[in-house]
């Protein structure tokens, strides 16, 4: 069956300021990812309502860009011009507010073609590569769920285009997604953290050993810092999460936190974190010898 997804969503985002319309976007994936479609059909809705919101967020970015032009030309004129100058701030931040939802909205499903799994690098839409999140204090539980994170870094089915094996992990650092890749070109997405010594090196990869509620003592941490990491192992609050998949090269894991809000950034410690919720799920999915490919 074929859904007219743009005149929906046309007339429910009828006056809607952007905040609102990022909302009814979330609902509307959401709706498909809990109907009872079958998985090529939900990809495919999936797929026919994120090119609907882009063509969207297009047409209202390009009417206000329209705006913003017509009061220029205003201003040309010198016509009681203050009020214009004014006018024209007001446009202009509705404009960069609109772009950072779009932003959000036209990160769900990267389209990877070739079989080294390139991706892009939107680094002038992101400036959180440069700063360091930091964690919460060993043994503090900060929550379980990825419910607090922007909806794109939220665990979801989404189309991904790849030529990587189905079953395969596949880790975008620089974007700050880890995808279980799913046949009929989709793939299971997690928003993911990622610590400064993991960002570079390494291609390819395969999971050797699985943990739950793993043990760590980090290399050059003092007595004191050890001891309180050991201490808040094995339950909320470690620092490792719940879960841990550990590849065949040295310092390389994937594995959950006590500090769900740094998923998304750059983060002080561990490798490639998700929020316990998702390594969990992660973990019943994949199992020894999985492959894991790292993009550049």
């Amino acid at each position: 069956m074929t859904v007219d997804y743009y005149s929906l969503l046309m007339k429910a985002i009828a006056g809607k300021d952007a905040v609102a319309r990022d909302q009814i976007y979330k609902d509307a994936f959401s709706l498909i990812t809990r109907s009872h479609l079958t998985r090529e059909a939900a990809s495919s809705h999936a797929a026919a309502l994120e090119d609907a919101v882009r063509r969207i967020e297009d047409d209202i970015a390009a009417e206000e860009a329209n705006s913003a032009a017509a009061i220029n030309e205003v201003l040309l004129t010198d016509r009681n011009w203050k009020p214009l100058v004014i006018g024209a701030f007001a446009v202009a931040a509705v404009i960069a507010l609109s772009a950072l939802v779009y932003g959000f909205v036209a990160t769900k499903g990267p389209a990877i073609v070739s079989a080294s799994v390139k991706t892009s690098s939107p680094n002038a839409q992101r400036g959180r590569e440069d700063v360091v999140m930091a964690d919460l204090k060993p043994g503090v539980d900060g929550g379980s769920s990825g419910a607090v994170l922007p909806f794109a870094l939220q665990r979801q089915v989404v189309f991904y285009r790849t030529t990587v094996v189905p079953g395969s992990i596949v880790v975008d650092r620089e974007n700050r997604f880890l995808y279980l890749i799913d046949a009929n070109n989709s793939a299971r997405r997690y928003g993911i953290g990622v610590a400064q010594e993991c960002l570079k090196g390494g291609s390819l990869s395969r999971v050797m050993n699985k943990l739950e509620w793993p043990d760590w003592r980090p290399s050059g941490a003092n007595t004191k810092e050890a001891d309180a990491l050991l201490a808040a192992a094995g339950r909320p609050g470690s620092p490792l999460g719940a879960r841990a998949l550990l590849l065949d090269k040295p310092g390389l894991l994937i594995h959950g936190t006590n500090s769900p809000k740094t998923i998304g950034h750059l983060v002080a410690s561990g490798c490639i974190r998700l929020v316990n919720d998702d390594v969990e799920d992660l973990y019943r999915r994949v199992s020894v010898e999985t492959r894991v490919v790292f993009a550049s």
